[in-house]
């Protein structure tokens, strides 16, 4: 340690400035770990927040949300299976919105659920779906982005269906897109009756409310899943995979963390390329020490206890000014979210990026030569 800190000292400046490059690189790892985060929940969170074990959607090799259909029958075999907690259907349907006036509202997702189920959200205003048949629960993203309000009306283009707002639950989207809430009855009938419901005086067939899109399950570690699908032509996800099944959530969050690597693997060239430089640029002086006694592996041990020094002073000062920037975006509504284990990871991978590009000069220093202390010419 001692050759590591006169080091440190006698080239402040060249030290400061690799100190700088690799505080910035931890800054950016940083925000892009809060980025990914927050894409993820700006993405999924209508997912996060369902209580449940397993998503069961209907037959296909690439299952998704829009493209899933599954009849009665099928969620009510998969309730009589052994293993099995509890099983609700799910509506899925991506419609455009506007209030009564005609502005518009943007994209929605009207999820259809089961008054007092475990798939109705607690609300944070208002109250459950147990009110008016056409009362629903939005999600928060909605109801800030565009000033609606509990008894505010929303008309849902195409079918002219009218919701009226009794419940505002947390921030719950999929797809980028907010969460609406709504009775199941209420979800078949914009999903599949003619718009603007039935006529004055008649009823739907009961046809159309033996439909929804996936069955919500709760399972136990023993369940046959296998056997259960291929009796009733389902194919069923645990949640984290179900995630998946949410429209460019997988291709975020792979862009997102190819960049990352990308970073970890500039700043470990970077890193390597300093101390390369270094170490040849000391020659001479390591040259002297080996001549005066000292062993490769004491200027080993010295250099990267230099390098791990440089590391994680640089390191944590970047982190420190990324979560300070992140928590303004936060604040701010941004879809940035910092999670203390994704920071905790990258500012670790970043470190053991930095000390194994310096491993590149620690051969160096082990084929030098104490005789080029001694006088011979370089």
């Amino acid at each position: 340690m001692f050759l590591a800190l006169r080091d440190l000292a006698f080239a402040k400046g060249r030290f400061l400035l690799m100190s700088m490059i690799i505080a910035l690189v931890a800054f950016l790892m940083t925000l892009l770990s809060g980025l990914a985060s927050g894409l993820i929940k700006n993405n999924i969170s209508g997912l996060m927040a369902l209580d449940v074990t397993h998503l069961a959607f209907e037959y296909n090799d690439r299952p998704n949300y829009r493209n899933s259909m599954v009849e009665r029958e099928m969620w009510e075999g998969w309730r009589d299976a052994e293993g099995v907690l509890a099983v609700e259907p799910l509506g899925h349907t991506l419609f455009t919105a506007r209030t009564p006036e005609g502005l518009p509202l943007d994209d929605v997702v009207l999820w259809g659920v089961e008054p007092g189920s475990f798939l109705e959200p607690e609300v944070t205003f208002g109250e459950s779906l147990k009110g008016p048949d056409d009362g629903v629960i939005i999600s928060a993203l909605l109801a800030n982005k565009h000033d609606v309000k509990l008894g505010d009306m929303i008309v849902l283009d195409r079918v002219l269906t009218k919701l009226t707002v009794i419940g505002i639950t947390d921030e719950q989207n999929i797809g980028h897109v907010p969460v609406i809430y709504t009775p199941m009855r209420k979800w078949q009938e914009a999903t599949y009756g003619p718009p603007g419901g039935p006529a004055p005086g008649e009823s739907l067939p009961d046809i159309l409310f033996d439909y929804a899109s996936v069955i919500a399950l709760k399972l136990t570690p023993d369940a046959d899943i296998e056997s259960v699908d291929i009796e009733w032509g389902t194919v069923t996800m645990d949640k984290q995979l179900a995630y998946e099944a949410s429209l460019g959530y997988k291709e975020e969050v792979q862009t997102v963390q190819m960049i990352q690597g990308f970073m970890v693997v500039i700043s470990a060239l970077v890193i390597g390329a300093f101390f390369t430089i270094w170490t040849i640029q000391r020659t001479q002086e390591i040259g002297l020490v080996k001549a005066l006694g000292g062993s490769s592996a004491y200027l080993l041990r010295d250099t990267m206890a230099q390098a791990l020094i440089l590391m994680l002073l640089a390191v944590g000062i970047g982190t420190f000014f990324a979560v300070w920037l992140g928590l303004s975006l936060e604040e701010s509504g941004k879809p940035f979210m910092l999670v203390r284990d994704n920071i905790a990871g990258s500012s670790g991978l970043l470190i053991v990026a930095g000390l194994i590009g310096s491993m590149v000069s620690v051969r160096l220093i082990a084929r030098i030569d104490p005789i080029i202390a001694l006088g011979r010419t370089r």
